[in-house]
């Protein structure tokens, strides 16, 4: 089976703080459909932190595409209104 990565580098502060809070909604919004795929070979989504002098970098591994678009598209949305995405 066929993993998909998403690597976000964060921010200490806000971003970092975002990204959590953002993680366990979706985390949550999820759980229903994680349970009743309850016999994975593997849980829905694994997370990774490793930390260099930039600050955190997480890496987020999926099962399924849809899932890790979501989780992607999601999170794109989700820095805009606090101000953390740049440009």
């Amino acid at each position: 089976m066929t993993d998909f990565v998403i690597t976000l580098p964060l921010r200490p502060g806000e971003e970092a703080q975002a990204f959590g809070d953002y993680l366990n909604r979706f985390v949550e919004s999820r759980s229903t459909a994680a349970i009743d795929d309850a016999d994975a070979d593997a849980p829905f989504v694994m997370v990774r932190t490793n930390f260099g002098p930039q600050g955190e970098v997480k890496t987020v591994i999926f099962q399924e595409q849809p899932a890790a678009a979501a989780f992607s598209s999601g999170w794109r949305q989700a820095r805009r209104p606090r101000g953390v995405l740049a440009g």
